[in-house]
């Protein structure tokens, strides 16, 4: 049972969890503090006068593309995961806009069968091109291992590290694939929560100077990897796409998109969670961030939804109260999470050991501990987790 004096009262952030506190009143630092932020999460407030700026901006890309469509390949191109967004953003770009999208799907090694099952049945009835990219997958690999053994924060988790440095990659591997075929606009299905870092467009300052990161420079990589990034010519031709995020601007709401995907079969009844469909290396980050900092980043996004919605607060707290023992103990997608393990070359029991290594240094262990102790399920006869030989 988790004890409800260690949560925020109203929202479910645990307290001492990677800087947040409760106060007196039981509240945490982002229910207190509207204008509170810290390294691994803010409140990103968008004005209705920005929102509106940026529609009108989609709206007339949506009208340029459509004026030349027929007379280039293909309209744009899209960022193709599988999930239930770019899967929806698909089919409203051929069906809705009448565009002619060139779907590009850029294979870390580590995409779940479910999302390549929803790509299959998808592509079946969506008649556009699909370019997979799967000569990438040792540079994935090699940003996995390097990430989860140099990962030495007592501040941020490993999955928004490690996410940020992966999307960063898939970002540049599909913007490539662009300015190969001289495709002014890059789009990714984006849902309008994940605003943390860009909203509507990626900035092509950051593109050129965030996303290609400063370990390239370690041993560890040569020039093998680095191919994958933009080069230096690349930028100086000053030929770089849009990159642009719709469904920050256009209507969403995730009950329509589920319903939507699964209504035309593109994506199998149930397979539309993005918990399904989320790669194996956030599986296994998840599992390592519950083990080192006592809890996970979704709680962050869970939180402010409650924020938005009190009424959901029970709702997310039993999620939270559902998924966090099974993380913790390694038995919410077990088999990915050691399947990735091995791919990378690493065993658990190794992991867990340098887990263990970082929080006796981390001066608020104690804090952590309570925590994972908060969550973790009080049963008779525990097996052990099964380590990958």
């Amino acid at each position: 049972m988790i004890e409800q004096r260690n949560i925020c009262r109203k929202c479910i952030l645990p307290d001492g969890f990677l800087g947040v506190n409760l106060n007196s009143e039981g509240m945490c630092d982002f229910c207190s503090d509207p204008d509170h932020k810290n390294i691994n999460w803010s409140r990103r407030e968008i004005s209705n006068e920005r929102r509106q700026e940026a529609l009108a901006n989609w709206n007339s890309v949506v009208e340029e593309m459509q004026q030349n469509h027929g007379k280039v390949p293909y309209d744009c191109i899209l960022g193709y995961s599988g999930g239930k967004d770019s899967t929806a953003l698909l089919d409203h770009l051929v069906n809705d806009l009448g565009l002619n999208p060139l779907a590009v799907t850029s294979d870390t090694g580590f995409m779940t069968t479910i999302a390549k099952d929803n790509m299959k049945d998808t592509l079946a009835q969506i008649n556009v091109d699909q370019v997979l990219i799967e000569e990438c997958i040792p540079t994935f690999t090699k940003i996995y291992k390097y990430h989860f053994f140099n990962h030495n924060s007592n501040e941020i988790f490993l999955a928004r590290y490690i996410c940020d440095f992966c999307s960063d990659l898939i970002h540049s591997i599909v913007v490539k694939e662009a300015i190969r075929r001289e495709i002014p606009n890059v789009l990714f299905g984006y849902s309008p929560d994940q605003i943390f870092r860009y909203f509507y467009e990626m900035p092509q300052e950051e593109v050129i100077k965030e996303w290609k990161p400063e370990i390239l420079e370690s041993p560890f990589f040569d020039d093998s990897d680095s191919r994958w990034y933009l080069t230096d010519e690349e930028i100086e031709n000053g030929n770089l796409p849009r990159v642009l995020l719709p469904y920050h601007v256009i209507p969403y709401r995730e009950q329509d998109i589920i319903e939507l995907v699964e209504s035309k079969n593109y994506i199998k009844k149930g397979h539309a969670d993005p918990l399904l469909t989320n790669c194996n290396v956030v599986h296994a980050a998840t599992f390592y961030d519950f083990n080192r900092y006592g809890g996970i980043l979704y709680a962050y996004q869970y939180a402010e939804l409650v924020r938005q919605n009190p009424e959901s607060r029970r709702k997310w707290l039993r999620t939270l109260k559902m998924s966090a023992p099974l993380i913790l103990e390694n038995t919410f997608k077990q088999r990915e999470v050691n399947d990735f393990l091995e791919q990378i070359g690493v065993s658990q029991e190794e992991m867990l050991e340098h887990i263990k290594e970082q929080l006796e240094k981390d001066p608020k262990r104690r804090q952590i501990e309570t925590n994972i102790n908060m969550f973790r399920k009080k049963r008779r006869n525990k097996k052990p987790i099964a380590v990958p030989q």
